[in-house]
């Protein structure tokens, strides 16, 4: 009986955490996060690349980097068909594009700075590995649920 109630007691810690941490992390950002990681297994980022078409307004083939929340929002809408919470905005990527600043300030970028779709790329696979070192097994866990 103590054997499974330790069990029980281990398996609601557990639980504990992982819920602890999904907390602070948003349920887009987890989808964006996970979708990103899912196309560097599948070697596919065609949704990446209309993302970044319809984030680059004037059609000129760059963005700023103040502009990444745009591709984030974009790609949340062209990829994820079932969206229970409804269209993505710029809104709900806000931290996302703070953290994507903030990384590549250390590159001496600034949100004007111009970038093209394989610059952002780059940065991107940057990114989202300093995020899932960051938050160890939330997107493993949460790749089995999205």
């Amino acid at each position: 009986a103590s054997r499974n109630a330790f069990a029980a007691v281990a398996l609601l810690v557990a639980f504990a955490c992982v819920a602890e941490a999904a907390s602070v992390v948003d349920h887009h950002t987890v989808k964006m996060h996970t979708a990103f990681l899912k196309a560097v297994v599948d070697d596919d980022f065609s949704h990446w690349t209309v993302a970044f078409e319809r984030a680059d307004r004037d059609g000129d083939g760059q963005i700023t980097v103040g502009e990444v929340g745009s591709v984030f929002s974009e790609h949340y809408n062209h990829y994820h068909e079932d969206k229970p919470r409804g269209e993505a905005t710029e809104a709900h990527f806000v931290q996302d594009a703070a953290d994507f600043t903030d990384m590549v300030a250390q590159l001496g970028w600034g949100k004007d700075t111009v970038m093209t779709e394989e610059q952002f790329m780059e940065q991107m696979h940057d990114y989202v590995a300093l995020k899932k070192k960051e938050r160890g097994d939330l997107y493993k866990i949460a790749g089995n649920i999205f």
